[in-house]
């Protein structure tokens, strides 16, 4: 069964507030792993903490030493965030039997909260015994809670925890919703090859490791038509999102150096220069060096259920101890 732990925020985030001066949505940052990338998560933490963001952080934990992991966040960040949420998915051989929705305050009080409707064909009882990356339980959570956040009427950074904050993005971010105020989507880019058939048409793709979806009316059509079907095929979150806007007709200008800006049959995508989110896996990291990006997401290959086999990597760059 899921246990469903929404958020349970202090406002309902509707409206624009000030970051260092400049006008921007309030949005809650959101992380989901399990206990294969404890290793990477914990040096994820480590970086988040000193970065502080003031936006709400909601984290998905997919079993026991996840969820374990995100209660010693909660108890180590305290009032460094605008409130923390924990979302914690068990038993998921059990989810076509039943599951229930429930939320959990920074004070640790829970209370049942009625599931949103029309989305339980989403949840699947198979579970992946390979050691590929991602298993279609992931898939279908990911865009589950982001669509739990959406709808209620959350702007959410989805990130992942091999993207790390070299500092906090808050304000760079505030900048391009400055820039680009009718945004609907903010996503890193990169040249690699996941979905190839984008990359060669494009030049770049999208990359979900650092993304954030803003709650208007085409985002949430994005996720009802698209994103919250479950897939017939295997195929990462990545690949849905990226194939669900080429569908659209993606019309893109600007270059690598700045903001390129996209729009896909009407959604309006901003995607990130590599200055913002690199994906380089050459650099050192240097508190001294000016040109070191905000976030560092190097492009390491493929996942494995396995565990993390990059942290090797991430040492020699500096990035983790």
């Amino acid at each position: 069964m899921f246990l469903k732990l929404l958020p349970l925020l202090a406002t309902g985030f509707v409206g624009c507030y000030g970051v260092d001066g400049v006008g921007t949505d309030l949005w809650t940052n959101f992380l989901i792993f399990d206990h294969h990338y404890l290793p990477m998560a914990k040096c994820w933490f480590q970086w988040f903490k000193k970065s502080a963001s003031a936006r709400p952080l909601q984290v998905g934990c997919m079993d026991g030493p996840s969820c374990a992991e995100a209660e010693l966040w909660r108890q180590s960040l305290q009032n460094k965030v605008g409130g923390m949420n924990i979302t914690n998915v068990l038993n998921p051989s059990q989810v076509e039997q039943t599951w229930v929705d429930m939320s959990i305050s920074t004070e640790g009080e829970m209370k049942l909260v009625q599931p949103h409707p029309g989305h339980r064909q989403m949840i699947r009882s198979e579970v992946s015994t390979g050691s590929d990356f991602p298993r279609g339980n992931y898939i279908q959570m990911y865009h589950k809670m982001l669509w739990d956040s959406l709808s209620q009427k959350n702007a959410v950074l989805h990130l992942d925890v091999d993207a790390l904050w070299l500092r906090s993005p808050d304000s760079s971010l505030a900048r391009v919703l400055e820039q680009f105020p009718d945004a609907d989507i903010i996503s890193s880019s990169s040249t690699e090859w996941d979905p190839k058939k984008i990359s060669d048409k494009w030049g770049f793709v999208l990359n979900v490791g650092f993304i954030m979806y803003r709650n208007t009316e085409r985002v949430r059509e994005l996720f009802e038509d698209d994103l919250l079907s479950v897939p017939t095929e295997k195929q990462s979150c990545q690949v849905l999102l990226n194939f669900a806007l080429d569908r659209r007709g993606c019309q893109w200008s600007g270059s690598s150096l700045e903001n390129r800006v996209g729009i896909c049959g009407g959604i309006k995508v901003i995607a990130l220069p590599q200055t913002f989110v690199s994906r380089a896996t050459d650099l050192v990291y240097n508190p001294e060096d000016p040109t070191m990006p905000i976030i560092a997401h190097p492009d390491t290959g493929l996942l494995h259920l396995t565990g993390i086999n990059r942290m090797e990597k991430f040492r020699k760059m500096g990035l983790c101890t």
